[in-house]
């Protein structure tokens, strides 16, 4: 096999692109020298001389895919080039097209993550710079095999762009249409039979008028980050009536047409960071809804977020003791009769408080028995005693994300929450992490905001035998220092501190977090300037990636993280600012590659 390896190396002529492709699709196939002389053989002998072309070997490795690969992976190219593209929303896209199958025993949306991971592996597509975490929630595709796949879609799935310079409207039919920089004025939409049309996609600015009853095969609605779409815009929304797909994320959409109850086969909803604080009452006739998604993204910025519409969305969110928290005003009114969408998978974030029969609502939300994530928001302390006690009905739930003035529910009795939970965030004043979060054992995930908590409360967190991931954002710890003991967070791959501006020295001691690959320390102004500011350094073996941003000047500490990330075995690259002060050697994979 040696030898067989070293023929096709040749034929790479040391192109990274190329590597990668043909190293993906060996690794798919069988570990014999045979498999490997015949993939010498296919790519041919012209290789040798032309693979400055190396759109054979990606052609090669395209034609290697299973089918089931193929159809998903040509769908790539309606996103841009360059574009960094969210794992979620690839996933509902192409389970709204049909293109995923259901397995006897897997649920749809499982086995989209699985066809995901294998275009991963096999690099077909690349783990985006902005993924965090230690999963690849983003993706994108190389410019040079989004070029090669843009032109087999064309052709095979009649996908047409509308960009600033495309070619005249085709004359068959268009199934994929995408509208990329499009400007006003132009005449090529009016030209354009939209009856066959399944999927719409716009980047940019929304041309008036497209959204149109004349979509009648329409499954997929794109919206998404689209410019100076109006309220006015989706009047004719209920007509498309075979819509599976609808995203309005990031838009200034404030109001939902009331027709949206006629389209009985959508299974998506995306209206989150948009001004979006009511549901129409007719939601509760979309039987098939099964991704529900509202209210703001739980981010670093959620307690600085200020929002347009002054009177809907308070930018005073939580920070000072005794003020009130207005996190729960970034959120959706769960609409009378939520309870009979019994295949929502993800609702969230919605606010269950602050309404007639709260005790009875926060009940009736344990007949969602398939939900696997819910966010709720504008919980008193009663209504949120409820909600803890009600929770452990619902059997499939994997995240759980509350956000309310106080928590400090939380931290009473016992609550009925879910043993197999694998991902909490938590945002409002805490004050004492409770003691049964450490009987989480399938905990990756815990992101924390405005809990105000202390050091003894780490000790809740440091033994959770699957964490992976710690995010410790602004208002979540208020010491002025942040130890992490011998022998402790043994799985933590990602250690993100964000915001905590009175904290001065972060210690790691020695065989602590063992498998971190990221540590970054953001918006930490009051660090030390010496080796006390961020110490341990050294100590952790498998880092990758250090942060160090928006933490004033800190040229002593600068100089200190320097020698020790050079001294380091993996060399991990220093990111200061938008510089990479030091990278990683040459010979050494960082995470982002």
């Amino acid at each position: 096999m040696e030898e067989q390896a070293s023929y096709i190396l040749r034929k790479c002529w040391g192109l990274p692109l190329a590597i990668c492709t043909i190293g993906g699709f060996l690794a798919s196939r069988p570990r014999t020298s045979t498999e490997w002389r015949n993939l010498h053989e296919h790519l041919g002998v012209e290789l040798e001389s032309e693979l400055h072309d190396i759109k054979k070997v990606i052609l090669s490795s395209y034609n290697g895919l299973p089918y089931h690969l193929k159809s998903i992976f040509l769908y790539l190219s309606i996103f841009p080039e360059n574009h960094e593209i969210r794992r979620t929303r690839l996933l509902r896209r192409w389970m709204a097209e049909g293109y995923i199958a259901k397995k006897r025993d897997m649920l749809v949306e499982d086995v989209a993550a699985r066809f995901y991971n294998e275009l991963i592996s096999r690099s077909m597509i690349q783990g985006s710079k902005a993924s965090r975490g230690v999963g690849v929630d983003r993706c994108q595709v190389h410019s040079m095999v989004r070029e090669i796949i843009l032109s087999s879609f064309i052709e095979e799935n009649k996908l047409f762009l509308i960009e600033e310079h495309s070619n005249d409207i085709p004359q068959s039919k268009i199934r994929h249409l995408v509208v990329s920089r499009w400007k006003s004025g132009g005449e090529k939409l009016h030209n354009i039979n939209l009856s066959f049309i399944r999927s719409l996609t716009i980047f940019g600015e929304c041309p008036a008028s497209l959204i149109s009853p004349k979509l009648l095969w329409l499954r997929v609605l794109d919206l998404e980050d689209t410019i100076n779409l109006k309220n006015g815009d989706l009047e004719h929304i209920g007509e498309l009536r075979l819509l599976r797909y609808l995203s309005l994320r990031g838009t200034d959409i404030s109001k939902l047409p009331s027709s949206l109850q006629n389209l009985r086969y959508l299974e998506t909803l995306d209206i989150q960071d948009t001004q979006v604080t009511q549901l129409p009452s007719g939601v509760a006739k979309l039987k098939k809804l099964c991704y529900l998604l509202a209210g703001i993204n739980f981010s670093k910025d959620l307690l600085r977020n200020k929002h347009t519409d002054k009177d809907s969305f308070l930018p005073c969110l939580c920070c000072n003791p005794g003020e009130c928290c207005k996190v729960f005003n970034l959120s959706v009114s769960a609409p009378e009769g939520i309870e009979k969408l019994q295949n929502l998978h993800m609702l969230g974030v919605v606010n269950v408080g602050n309404g007639n029969d709260v005790t009875g609502r926060l009940k009736k939300l344990t007949n969602l028995m398939n939900l696997r994530r819910l966010g709720v928001a504008g919980l008193t302390e009663k209504e949120g005693q409820d909600l803890c006690q009600s929770i452990g009905e619902l059997k499939q739930l994997r995240r759980l994300e509350v956000r309310s003035d106080s928590l400090s529910f939380l931290a009473q009795t016992p609550p009925r929450i879910p043993g197999y939970l694998d991902s909490l965030r938590l945002c409002g004043n805490l004050s004492s992490l409770p003691k049964w979060i450490s009987s989480l054992n399938d905990l990756a995930k815990v992101k924390l905001l405005g809990t105000q908590l202390k050091q003894k409360d780490i000790q809740h967190l440091q033994n959770l035998p699957n964490l992976t991931l710690l995010g410790l954002w602004e208002k979540s710890y208020i010491g002025d220092s942040l130890y992490f003991c011998t022998g402790t967070f043994l799985k933590l791959k990602f250690l993100d501190i964000d915001g905590l501006d009175e904290i001065n020295a972060v210690t790691i001691e020695k065989d602590t977090m063992p498998k971190l690959k990221k540590l970054w320390l953001n918006n930490c102004p009051s660090l030390h300037d010496n080796n006390f500011g961020l110490s341990g350094v050294p100590h952790l073996l498998n880092l990758n990636e250090l942060v160090l941003k928006k933490c004033g000047k800190k040229e002593n500490l600068l100089k200190i993280l320097q020698r020790q990330v050079s001294d380091h075995k993996n060399r991990p690259k220093l990111l200061v600012g938008k510089s990479i002060v030091l990278r990683a050697h040459p010979r050494t994979p960082t995470a982002d590659q």
